[in-house]
């Protein structure tokens, strides 16, 4: 005799053995909190652009981490993550940025993942106007009521081979 698979998970989920978690892709959070998690976005990239490292640190949970953009350095912690940045301005006095939010998914109604791009301009370089991008995922949650990074990871564009 044939069971079907609708059955047969039925049978597996009675006995303990199967779970259907569609948690996730059913919760989509609120007006609100998309709206705060695009204004984060917003402030990150306003604090950026000015080099405003005070603005920048307070859109960061303490226990974030970031992978800077050439993937090659993992930093773990708000201090962290400010000495990074800091060193960022000071080789690149004049670096801008534009981020584009594609997505916002929530995984809980405190926790969420955003994506997008990004590019940077280096005015006054050899860089200038050439727009290094490419792509950023990154972890949010609610803390106190306030949206904050927790993690937040960069990739460049890859060259075609």
């Amino acid at each position: 005799m044939r069971l079907n698979i609708a059955a047969m998970l039925l049978v597996l989920s009675l006995a303990g053995c199967a779970t259907m978690d569609t948690s996730v892709s059913t919760r989509t959070g609120s007006p609100q909190d998309r709206l705060a998690i695009h204004q984060l976005l917003m402030e990150w990239e306003r604090a950026f652009n000015a080099h405003d490292m005070e603005a920048l640190m307070a859109t960061y949970a303490l226990e974030a981490d970031s992978i800077d953009p050439s993937g090659m350095k993992l930093v773990k912690g708000r201090d962290a993550i400010q000495r990074l940045m800091q060193a960022k301005f000071a080789d690149n006095p004049n670096i801008q940025t534009k981020e584009s939010e594609l997505e916002v998914r929530f995984l809980s109604p405190t926790l969420a993942v955003q994506s997008g791009y990004w590019v940077e301009d280096i005015p006054g370089t050899e860089l200038d106007g050439k727009g290094i991008h490419g792509m950023w995922t990154s972890v949010v949650r609610k803390v106190d009521c306030q949206w904050l990074y927790i993690i937040e990871r960069f990739w460049p564009e890859q060259a075609p081979e």
